[in-house]
């Protein structure tokens, strides 16, 4: 179970030779956020075509596919890591229904017990088989809280008691970067902010489950290709920007909720 990638494809590629992982017979779940801010976005897309990987749907995919629609989602994107896609048909329709088919959870049954895979939290109103059925019911806030909630992660930095999920043995979540992947409550989390490479703590985890847990962390902290990757991202914006007011690139006006990655969580 792999914790957000957001690009890091290359340090995938190290985190898989770390665990040993077999590509015949072992399986892959990300939590998503393949893509944005790091770089090698379209490479982390390719991994959908691989028969080892799968991947629930992330706020980042979801940016991608508001932004095919939406001029002002587009910019929104592009200024919270889309910037990759300048030069890339992010909007082919092949690849916008591969993203929509993402699930939005996913439950799996594990020599541990069933684990379930959602992006950001659980709705507090929800157990874990209620959170699946209001999530196939369409249900917005529900969605919003799958995606987009810091609810969990906010409590679990200020030292609160650990949270449990009903209905589930153990629920894993990324979007929230923290310092390391830990377990709180019933609840695993796994963006230990891979991407960020200027943070000395920073790390791609992913977590094995079978046959036992356990947590392998692969430390990206000054990663000579993603600091350069970072140090072109106000060229790249700027570019978006003029594609954008010069009416390319984006198809009607609106609004989608901004991305508070840089709200990071700590672990007490």
């Amino acid at each position: 179970m792999l914790g957000d990638l957001h690009g890091m494809a290359h340090a995938l590629e190290r985190l898989l030779d770390l665990a040993g992982f077999d590509r015949a017979c072992d399986l892959v779940w990300s939590l998503g956020d393949l893509i944005d801010r790091g770089p090698y976005s379209q490479r982390c897309l390719e991994l959908l075509d691989e028969p080892w990987f799968r991947a629930i749907r992330g706020n980042h995919e979801q940016l991608l596919l508001d932004a095919a629609d939406d001029r002002d989602a587009w910019l929104q994107w592009t200024v919270n890591g889309g910037d990759w896609s300048l030069g890339y048909a992010w909007d082919d329709p092949a690849l916008r229904a591969r993203l929509a088919a993402l699930p939005w959870a996913c439950e799996l049954t594990t020599q541990v017990g069933r684990i379930g895979l959602v992006h950001a939290d659980v709705d507090r109103t929800c157990d874990w088989p209620q959170l699946l059925a209001a999530l196939a019911a369409d249900r917005g806030l529900t969605r919003q809280t799958a995606l987009w909630s810091r609810s969990s992660a906010n409590q679990a930095m200020r030292g609160l008691p650990g949270r449990q999920v009903p209905g589930v043995d153990l629920v894993l979540v990324g979007h929230t970067i923290m310092t390391r992947s830990f377990q709180w409550g019933n609840l695993w989390f796994m963006d230990s902010g891979a991407v960020v490479t200027d943070d000395p703590s920073a790390a791609l985890s992913m977590l094995e489950v079978h046959p036992t847990l356990k947590l392998w962390s692969l430390p990206t902290a000054h990663d000579p290709i993603t600091s350069q990757w970072w140090s072109g991202q106000m060229d790249r914006v700027a570019a978006a920007q003029a594609r954008r007011s010069s009416g390319s690139g984006a198809r009607a006006p609106g609004s989608v909720p901004g991305d508070q990655e840089g709200d990071q969580a700590r672990p007490p």
